[in-house]
């Protein structure tokens, strides 16, 4: 064939009368069980098979063969060439109509390649002519359904074509089921082994005997192996946004383990697959969103606390309550997450029990604080230098003079009777005017239960000396846990505890309302903040912490709400962080908590329920059991570090793995199974409210004391590698 003399190939022209015969294959040419009837070859091809034209939308047409060097094989006026009319040019885009399809490109997902991968697939050979680019091939009336290509390559090739030759059909179509299936199987090891729903067969029928196009065909995900260079990065943030539907029991951890389906699956079971919907994770996007947003202002706020695993010293001399500068030192808890101080934390809403409900030991500690302050009087130094509210033993007495009622003469009277307790720097009975001690408001004998006084006596001298010396003392609310002191401002400054410059007693003001911050306790005595159950979710230690919590949203949280939606995915979310955080409030109540820890984990018991609703339908479920609870074991393992807490892990994995089996979708076997699951719904739903009702009855009725359970949340591999939470420590 390649030794035929085409004389009339070098000079050929339109206006050519005579068309070189067809020729015709012979019957035993593997090509012709295809079609079913012989191929006809174009001799002017030099070589190359026909060409069909370009492909719209990756639906195959019938189409005129298009033959280079030539016009047709036949006349102008011949019905099969289909030129028997002119053609029509196609109108050249617009800039602003390129541009308006890029962004709905974009916004639906995809780029414009995409779109036009088929056409590209494909290309025209045909030399410049009077067509040109812009023509438009129109499909013949009839059928041309023999123009082929299988098989002609090796037969017909005689120039080498390396660079234009667009490939094989064998190529294309071994390309597109690739795609298609996103497996390294073929289409016939993938048709026996039922992976693939009626959709690669065909189209299903409605009851009515109407088509129905089916929503997802079951996928088997697997790793191209021909990857070009960048794509091992291009394609996987493709995938992280991209539109295509999560298939039920598989999705982002199920490539990750090569879960896949068995190979026999029910009709009935793939067809509720199939109508599962999809769904855009706009939950996931907001929550990551605003964990971003409250993050970047903590730290430009707050500032970062020094960096590290154990604690932080810093020894300074500091002016104290005697006159004179003495060494002090401050000591801080280090954090490794790159983020505030857990003073910082508590003050943005970090979970926080002193906060939320009237913790009993520090209530007791603060009444004895008050105990030793009704005993105490007003330390007046000798020079004149200045004055502080002490106990005796605190005061010298040679140097100063502690003026205590009703010793002193100074001692005013109430109801005919001396004042028992008293005297206070600054403040007495007789000279502030508002509020005024008058019947029937008069000032009680306790000096504790005194207000401040907010107006006083212009009078210069009182001939007082408790109220005529300069006040060097005011109460400082240092730390977390309500200590208060009297002292100078350095020293509170120096501590960065809450200097109080209107008040003279500890018993006039709320260390607590000032440690936890947000909104003021309804009762100072009482601390009442319980929304730190769900607003310590949206906080997160540093900067680190953040970028892990974006992580796990961005890839488990995502994959999980394209499965269930934006509604049942937000409710485990919030529950599994409160029911969290409630455990870690009754078992590390001194600790400042904050991140979604708890509604992590409860993400996380999705997939567990997930795997066990979808068991039937899997290959070898055992093996991805285990996989998926090394990958659990190996989280839960980072809660024996300092500042991660295991029991919001813990009780946020219990609840959401409730949750899932009443919130999350499922598929039947059969009436009873289907029955049994709504069951296993209401089941789940009380077992979950009975989990947390128990929680908040210990935590608000019956408080419990585990001495214990700190080891469960962190190993002590150092003397300062966990901090220390016994509340003694931070206030002796």
């Amino acid at each position: 064939m390649r030794e035929m003399e085409l004389h009339s190939q070098d000079n050929l022209s339109l206006a050519s009368t005579e068309t070189p015969p067809p020729l015709y294959l012979p019957p035993h040419h593997p090509s012709h069980h295809h079609y079913g009837m012989q191929r006809i070859v174009d001799p002017l091809a030099r070589g190359r098979a026909f060409r069909m034209v370009e492909e719209v939308d990756g639906f195959s047409v019938p189409q005129t063969p298009i033959t280079p060097g030539t016009a047709s094989l036949c006349s102008f006026s011949s019905s099969r060439s289909a030129l028997n009319r002119l053609p029509r040019r196609r109108k050249r885009e617009s800039v602003a109509v390129m541009s308006l399809k890029a962004a709905a490109a974009l916004m639906k997902g995809r780029t414009l390649g995409d779109s036009t991968a088929g056409r590209c697939r494909r290309r025209s050979f045909m030399p410049p002519s009077f067509f040109e680019d812009d023509t438009v091939d129109f499909p013949d009336d009839l059928d041309t359904s023999f123009f082929t290509r299988d098989g002609l390559q090796d037969e017909l090739s005689s120039y080498a074509d390396e660079v234009f030759e667009t490939p094989s059909e064998a190529a294309l179509k071994q390309l597109d089921e690739s795609e298609l299936t996103g497996s390294a199987l073929d289409k016939n090891e993938l048709e026996r082994s039922h992976l693939m729903l009626p959709l690669e067969r065909g189209w299903r029928k409605a009851k009515d005997g109407s088509l129905v196009q089916p929503k997802v065909r079951l996928k088997q995900e697997v790793v191209s192996v021909n990857q070009q260079r960048g794509q091992k990065i291009v394609v996987p943030v493709k995938k992280l946004f991209a539109k295509e539907k999560r298939p039920y029991g598989l999705g982002m951890v199920g490539r990750l383990t090569n879960r896949t389906y068995r190979k026999r699956i029910d009709s009935y079971v793939k067809r509720q697959i199939e109508d599962m919907d999809d769904h855009r994770p706009f939950f996931t996007y907001w929550i990551t969103f605003v964990h971003l947003v409250i993050t970047i202002l903590a730290v430009a706020i707050y500032g970062i606390a020094p960096v590290g695993f154990s604690q932080h010293e810093t020894v300074d001399s500091v002016l104290r309550n005697k006159g004179v500068y003495e060494n002090v030192k401050f000591v801080q808890q280090q954090n490794f997450w790159v983020g505030p101080s857990s003073e910082a934390l508590i003050h943005l809403g970090a979970k926080f029990s002193p906060c939320m409900r009237q913790d009993q030991e520090i209530h007791k500690l603060i009444q004895e604080k008050r105990a030793r302050e009704r005993e105490s009087g007003c330390c007046v130094r000798n020079d004149r230098s200045g004055c502080l509210q002490t106990l005796q033993e605190e005061c010298s007495s040679t140097l100063a003079v502690w003026v205590k009622w009703p010793q002193h003469h100074s001692a005013p009277h109430l109801n005919g009777t001396l004042r028992q307790y008293g005297s206070v720097c600054h403040q007495d009975p007789r000279i502030c005017l508002e509020p005024a001690s008058v019947s029937p408001h008069e000032w009680p004998d306790d000096i504790t239960k005194w207000p401040v006084c907010t107006r006083y006596n212009s009078g210069n001298h009182t001939n007082l000396p408790h109220i005529d010396c300069t006040i060097t003392g005011r109460p400082c609310c240092i730390g977390t846990k309500g200590r208060c002191e009297i002292t100078s401002r350095e020293y509170c400054d120096f501590m960065r505890g809450y200097f109080h410059e209107e008040a003279t007693l500890c018993s006039q003001v709320a260390c607590m309302d000032d440690v936890c911050g947000l909104l003021p306790f309804l009762n100072p005595e009482i601390p009442d903040q319980f929304s730190r159950l769900w607003l310590s979710l949206f906080l997160h230690a540093g900067i680190l912490h953040c970028l892990v919590s974006v992580l796990f949203q961005m890839t488990v949280l995502r994959d999980i709400e394209k499965l269930a939606g934006w509604l049942r995915v937000s409710i485990i979310y919030m529950l599994s962080g409160v029911t969290g955080n409630l455990a870690s409030s009754i078992f590390l109540p001194y600790r400042a908590e904050v991140g979604p820890a708890g509604s992590q984990f409860g993400i996380l018991a999705c997939l567990f329920v997930e795997l066990f609703q979808s068991w039937q339908i899997l290959e070898r479920p055992w093996r991805a059991f285990a996989k998926l609870l090394a990958i659990s074991v190996f989280f839960f393992s980072f809660g024996l570090l300092p500042w991660i807490d295991n029991f919001a892990h813990i009780c946020g994995f219990v609840s959401g793995f409730f949750l899932s089996f009443a919130f999350l979708p499922y598929i039947s076997f059969g009436r009873s199974d289907m029955y049994r699951k709504r069951v296993q719904i209401c089941i789940f739903l009380l077992v979950f409210l009975g989990l947390l009702s128990a929680l908040a009855v210990l935590f608000y009725v019956y408080p419990v004391k585990c001495e214990w359970c700190e080891y469960l949340t962190c190993i002590p591999i150092t003397d300062k590698f966990c901090e220390k939470y016994d509340l003694n420590a931070h206030l002796l």
